[in-house]
């Protein structure tokens, strides 16, 4: 079985607006629109990607709260969190806190600082050490 699984292929996140949001990750984070279309129900789709890193951003066409399953936040890695925070600050993002750096995470431990996104969606950059 562990070969079935090759990597970890995208979030689908739910959002109020489309636009709003890929406007949001592309201008602020740099995600680039590699598709977005309509489904047969009239949602509207876009899979937004970084690096390897795939956000699909899906507004249906009738807002609903969803209750499918629970997550925290969605983290991006960086190679150098300082010049990224001070980037992302330069376009207008309010950190929820200063960089944090725990050295529990993995080897040398990690820094990280949380923001959030157009929806209220908790998100993260972190640097491991």
């Amino acid at each position: 079985m562990k070969d079935n699984i090759k990597a970890f292929a995208h979030v689908g996140l739910y959002i109020k607006n489309l636009e709003v949001s890929k406007k949001f990750y592309s201008d602020v984070l740099g995600y680039t629109c590699i598709c977005e279309f309509t489904n047969d129900n009239g949602d509207q789709l876009a899979f937004m990607k970084s690096g390897q890193a795939v956000i699909e951003l899906i507004q249906h066409k009738v807002w609903m709260d969803r209750h499918d399953g629970l997550f925290d936040h969605i983290a991006m890695q960086v190679d150098d969190i300082a010049e990224t925070s001070a980037m992302l600050k330069a376009k207008g993002i309010e950190f929820e806190d200063d960089i944090y750096y725990d050295k529990n995470v993995f080897d040398k431990g990690v820094k990280y600082q949380a923001f959030r996104g157009p929806d209220g969606e908790h998100l993260e950059i972190y640097e491991v050490l």
